[in-house]
């Protein structure tokens, strides 16, 4: 690229020299002249051709500063583009690690429970085998003794019906033992009433001494004969006086009759025991207190 005032100085020599006259009427004196400006315009040339060259250097140094200025901003709008691009890959990145640390963690619960669980497995396995063991032990004992029974069982059946007589002749001698007992016990019982409601008889009619008159309400009741023999009671279980008699209606018929006859207990209606008037033998008030 030529500069604007080299071809104005290219220009200027080439029409001085097209226009130069050959007739000139000066020609002698104006030959140093054209040396002496021919000279000028070579040096003016060769220092316009240096400044074309320096210029042409600083455009070079400008043109390479505009690219590298260019090259900086793109660069930097490029980058200022790409910080989002980075935020997000790093973010992701941040991401994948946190997932990838919990799926680490969570792997290695997994394997904690599982060993957890394996060993739960393999104790409930012992246990299950240990009870397995022992049924098949039992199993085997009960097999035996199945096997035992029905060896007795097969030897016992010629004694069967001579054992089933003996139990029968046992529990029938129990039974009969049983109801004797209990016949002594009803005779004993019978006995000791039947003795009791004589001495109420005898109470009732045969006047108190004078001796006992006063305190008939708080002295115990005992047997007419024992007080007058002064003698101390007689149990309930001693067998009944000679004097007295019992009652034929309060026998026992036989054995196998079930029929028994007890003096029933006093009763608020029986006249003759809450007989609450005077009595009509003058020495009958001994009981009545004072």
């Amino acid at each position: 690229m030529e500069s604007p005032a080299l071809d104005d100085d290219i220009c200027i020599l080439k029409h001085e020299t097209a226009y130069v006259s050959p007739e000139s009427p000066v020609s002698a004196c104006a030959g140093d002249e054209s040396v002496a400006s021919h000279f000028a315009l070579v040096t003016a040339y060769e220092d316009i051709k240096k400044r074309l060259r320096d210029t042409e250097k600083e455009n070079g140094l400008l043109r390479r500063r505009v690219k590298q200025l260019e090259d900086k901003v793109l660069l930097s709008s490029f980058v200022s583009n790409l910080q989002p691009v980075i935020t997000r890959v790093k973010n992701r990145e941040i991401s994948t690690v946190v997932f990838l640390l919990s799926v680490m963690k969570s792997l290695t619960d997994t394997a904690d429970y599982w060993q957890v669980d394996k060993r739960s497995s393999e104790m409930k396995i012992h246990s299950l085998q240990e009870q397995l063991d022992r049924l098949q032990i039992e199993n085997d004992a009960l097999h035996k003794l199945c096997r035992a029974g029905q060896d007795v069982s097969e030897n016992c059946v010629v004694d069967d019906d001579q054992s089933l007589e003996a139990l029968t002749d046992f529990r029938t001698m129990a039974i009969v033992q049983s109801y004797r007992d209990v016949l002594s016990e009803v005779s004993h019982l019978q006995s000791v009433v039947q003795s009791q409601s004589e001495l109420v008889k005898k109470m009732r009619e045969r006047p108190a001494p004078p001796v006992f008159r006063r305190a008939a309400s708080t002295v115990p009741v005992q047997c007419l004969d024992d007080v007058q023999k002064s003698s101390v009671p007689r149990p309930p279980s001693a067998p009944p006086l000679p004097g007295v008699r019992l009652n034929p209606t309060l026998r026992m018929s036989s054995l196998d009759d079930s029929s028994w006859s007890f003096p029933s207990t006093p009763r608020p209606s029986d006249a003759l025991f809450w007989d609450q008037t005077k009595p009509k033998s003058p020495a009958g008030d001994w009981a009545q207190p004072h």
